[in-house]
């Protein structure tokens, strides 16, 4: 709980000092602005989080969402009868490619950064190959909802993500998946003692990661409309940083997806008050390197001085 509410403090504190720097930032269009670009670092991140509660990390997922973007539009082809098909095609590329993850990692025992590493140079080789290095297609017209319309005030891709996101939570808390889940992160050794299937529950989680970063993906394909390679590269970092920044210790059994929410709005936050300071790219690599940094060091520094007391 400690977490939860520390990573929400610092999204209201860095609102407030962008706030300072740029008035704008305390619209009502400025907010729902930043709700609907963290959507899709938000469905991304929340795969995340059940991998790195694993114990696990999933580097797959830049691959998966380029992925999503190349292959959709270019079944979809710019026509509405394709679009059911283009994103049915995505989510079982998807689950394919986290179940391999998943039975690298548990099967033949591969450490799952250099499995998920490998993957991802797997995907983005193939991406290449399929389009020749020249993408082509676009999205189904009736698709651009999900990224750029709105529901009442929300935009549509913010509920989405609210969805999924709270969706998962409830999964990983009150159900008997979730339990295990957290079990296997804590002590993988200790679960498989009390009968819990350790790899049934480790493959399932990397199944669900690599959907929710094709599925965030496809939000944002229908946010940009049109193919682009490498473009999931931006969430290699992004996604770590957002779930380690919200609570998730990096060496599994611990966190939640709702510190991944605010973890979430905390780096959109970050990238949007780098932009109005107008620091450079390379600059902005550098700060979301040194918040995952702090962000462990100090929730280290937070559980050892609990232990003490």
């Amino acid at each position: 709980m400690q977490r939860l509410g520390a990573v929400w403090l610092v999204v209201l504190i860095l609102y407030a000092v962008s706030g300072l720097f740029s008035p704008g930032m305390f619209q009502v269009g400025q907010v729902l602005n930043i709700l609907q670009v963290a959507a899709f670092l938000g469905v991304v991140a929340t795969g995340q989080t059940l991998a790195l509660l694993t114990g696990g990390i999933d580097l797959s997922i830049a691959g998966m969402v380029t992925m999503a973007n190349i292959v959709s539009t270019s079944v979809m082809a710019g026509r509405d009868g394709n679009m059911l098909m283009g994103i049915v095609v995505c989510v079982l590329l998807a689950a394919s490619v986290g179940l391999i993850n998943g039975l690298m990692i548990t099967v033949v025992r591969v450490t799952p950064l250099v499995a998920t590493l490998g993957m991802n140079s797997i995907l983005f080789g193939a991406a290449l190959v399929y389009t020749h290095g020249a993408p082509h297609g676009g999205i189904s017209p009736g698709f651009a909802v999900f990224g750029q319309g709105h529901l009442m005030v929300l935009p549509v891709s913010t509920i989405c993500w609210l969805t999924i996101a709270l969706g998962t939570a409830w999964v990983s808390r009150q159900t008997v998946f979730g339990r295990q889940l957290y079990a296997v992160g804590a002590n993988a050794t200790a679960a498989r003692m009390m009968g819990i299937p350790v790899r049934r529950i480790v493959i399932f989680a990397y199944i669900l990661s690599s959907i929710m970063a094709v599925l965030g993906g496809l939000l944002l394909t229908s946010y940009i409309g049109s193919p682009s390679l490498g473009i999931g590269d931006q969430f290699l970092l992004t996604s770590i940083a957002a779930t380690v920044v919200g609570g998730t210790a990096l060496t599994g059994g611990m966190g939640s997806v709702v510190g991944t929410i605010g973890g979430t709005l905390f780096i959109t936050e970050l990238n949007s008050f780098t932009n109005i300071v107008r620091v450079s790219t390379g600059t902005q690599f550098v700060l979301q390197g040194a918040v995952i940094a702090l962000s462990v060091l100090l929730y280290r520094l937070v559980g050892l001085s609990r232990a003490s007391s």
